[in-house]
């Protein structure tokens, strides 16, 4: 399974990707989290984290092409 994030830090978004289909928008202004207080804004410099589970690998590869 290939999973990515797309950034767009103009629009302040964080979109998520699992084997080249888009499916959905993860962060974006005017959300809110889970007590409905607003998610803060995307803003750079951020840094990736990957949590994986003992029977997990990552490979990372990029820059790669933005999807269609």
């Amino acid at each position: 399974m290939l999973q990515g994030l797309l950034l767009d830090l103009d629009a302040a978004t964080l979109t998520v990707w699992v084997n080249g289909e888009r499916k959905g928008v993860m962060a974006r202004p005017g959300m809110t989290d889970d007590h409905g207080q607003p998610v803060a804004r995307l803003e750079g410099p951020l840094r990736w984290a990957v949590d994986l589970s003992s029977e997990s690998s990552v490979a990372i590869a990029g820059p790669l092409p933005l999807p269609a």
